[in-house]
C-alpha cells in the first residue's frame, strides 16, 4: 500500500484544517497506510486532535528545553531584532509570515529533501510551494488547498499557480474551487478531497445556546457576529439565548471591548478552545459561521450532524457548497449584520416551527454525504489513476 507524508503548520493546535488532515491520516493508516506527518510547529506535548497508534508525528520547529528547542527559541528570537534571518523563500504574502524566519525555511526545506514515502501532501499554499520546487523526483507530489484560490491576494495567486504546475496533483475542497484552479493550471490535474465528517452522535437536551467556533481573527468574522448580536440583544433576553464563542487568537482583546462596549457581557460569552466541539454543538441549537473567508467550514458540517441550523454568509466558497439557503441553512449577504442578526432572532423566535425543524433535518441528511469510507476510496481512486 502506498504510503504518506503530510506537512503541516501545526499538528498540535487546534483548527479546521488541523481536525481535517488528522482525520484523513487517521483513515489512511487505518486502512493499512504507513502515515508520516511533518508537523513544522510544535505548540503542545500531544496532538490536538487524536491521531492513529501507528502514525509517525516528526515536529520540526519544538519551543522547550533540549538542545534543539532552546536553539529554536534563540533563534527566534534574533529573528525579531535583525532583518538578517526573515523568510526569504516563503511568499511575503503567507499569512502567518511573522511566524517565519530564514532558519525555520531550511529546516522545513531540508525535510522535504529527506521524504521517502510514496506520496508528499502539502497542506497549506506555502508548503505547496515549497513541496513544489524541494520534493523528490521519485515522489508523488499533492498540494492540498484548504483555502480558495479567490482568497489570496493576485499577487500570491499567480506565484500559487506557477508553482503548482510543478506539482503532481492539487486537491480543493469544493466543485466551485477546483474550477478555478483548473483554469489556472495547464500541467496539473485538480481533485476534489472534501473533509472527513467523523464525529459521535450525542443525545443531549438542547439549551438556548448559539455555538461559534474558531481562530480568533479577522477572516473568522466573529466581530461581525457580536456585532448582528448587540443589534438583536433584546431578542436574546426575552428568550433567554446565550453565544458561546469558543477559540483563541490575536483578536480576543478586541471581541472583549466590543462585548463590553455593547453591554452584552451578560448573553455573549468567549470560550477557551475545545475538542469537545461535537458535544458542545449537540447541546446547542444554533451554530453560527460568519467568516469573511472560509475554504469548507468542517464546523457547518459537523453543527448539522448535530441537529444545529447553521446561519452563514454568501461570498465564500465552503458555506456556499454545504448550504442551500433556506433548505438546510440559511445564507445571508456578505457582512450584512442586521440582516444576519435578524435571521438568528428569526430562528430563535420560530424555532419549534415546522420550517425550522425540517430545515435542521435536511442539514443533518447534507452531513451524511461526508463519511469517511466514500471519501478515502475516492482518494485512493485519483491517486492510483494518475500513478499508473
Amino acid at each position: 500500500m502506498k504510503s504518506f507524508t503530510f506537512l503541516v503548520h501545526n499538528i498540535y493546535h487546534m483548527g479546521g484544517t488541523t481536525k481535517s488532515i488528522s482525520n484523513l491520516a487517521n483513515i489512511l493508516s487505518e486502512k493499512g497506510h504507513k502515515v508520516k506527518i511533518i508537523s513544522v510547529f510544535k505548540a503542545n506535548q500531544k496532538p490536538y486532535f487524536d491521531l492513529h497508534e501507528k502514525i509517525e508525528i516528526k515536529p520540526i520547529i519544538e519551543y522547550n528545553k533540549t538542545v534543539k528547542g532552546l536553539t529554536n527559541i534563540f533563534m527566534n528570537r534574533l529573528n525579531k531584532f535583525t532583518p538578517l534571518l526573515k523568510p526569504k523563500i516563503i511568499h511575503p504574502s503567507e499569512p502567518g509570515l511573522h511566524q517565519f524566519s530564514n532558519y525555520i525555511e531550511k529546516q522545513i526545506i531540508r525535510e522535504i529533501k529527506n521524504v521517502h514515502t510514496d506520496i508528499i501532501v502539502g497542506t497549506r499554499a506555502s508548503y505547496n510551494i515549497l513541496v513544489a520546487d524541494y520534493g523528490p523526483s521519485d515522489v508523488l507530489k499533492i498540494g492540498m488547498e484548504h483555502m480558495y484560490l479567490h482568497a489570496h491576494n493576485e499577487q500570491y495567486q499567480k506565484s500559487i499557480l506557477e508553482s503548482y504546475n510543478k506539482l503532481d496533483l492539487v486537491t480543493t475542497l469544493t466543485n466551485e474551487d477546483k474550477m478555478d484552479y483548473q483554469q489556472g493550471l495547464s500541467e496539473t490535474k485538480v481533485i476534489i478531497v472534501p473533509n472527513i465528517l467523523k464525529e459521535t452522535k450525542y443525545d443531549i437536551a438542547k439549551q438556548n445556546v448559539i455555538t461559534a467556533a474558531g481562530r480568533f481573527e479577522q477572516e473568522k468574522g466573529f466581530d461581525l457576529l457580536i456585532e448582528s448580536i448587540n443589534h438583536i440583544q433584546e431578542t436574546m433576553r426575552k428568550y433567554d439565548y446565550q453565544l458561546e464563542i469558543y477559540g483563541d487568537g490575536q483578536e480576543k482583546e478586541h471581541y472583549k471591548k466590543m462585548i463590553q462596549q455593547y453591554g452584552i457581557s451578560d448573553i455573549v460569552q468567549l470560550k477557551p478552545t475545545t475538542n469537545q466541539l461535537s458535544k458542545i454543538l449537540a447541546s446547542s441549537k444554533i451554530t453560527a459561521v460568519p467568516s469573511r473567508v472560509e475554504g469548507f467550514g468542517l464546523v457547518i458540517l459537523e453543527a448539522m450532524y448535530q441537529s444545529n441550523i447553521v446561519v452563514s454568509y454568501k461570498g465564500c466558497y465552503g458555506p456556499e457548497f454545504l448550504i442551500d439557503n433556506k433548505v438546510n441553512g440559511y445564507l445571508i449577504e456578505q457582512q450584512d449584520i442586521k440582516r444576519y442578526g435578524n435571521q438568528l432572532a428569526y430562528i430563535i423566535e420560530n424555532y419549534n416551527s415546522d420550517e425550522i425543524q425540517n430545515i435542521i433535518s435536511y442539514g443533518e441528511q447534507r452531513s451524511a454525504h461526508f463519511e469517511g469510507d466514500t471519501i478515502y476510496h475516492q482518494f485512493i481512486k485519483n491517486i492510483n489513476l494518475h500513478m499508473k
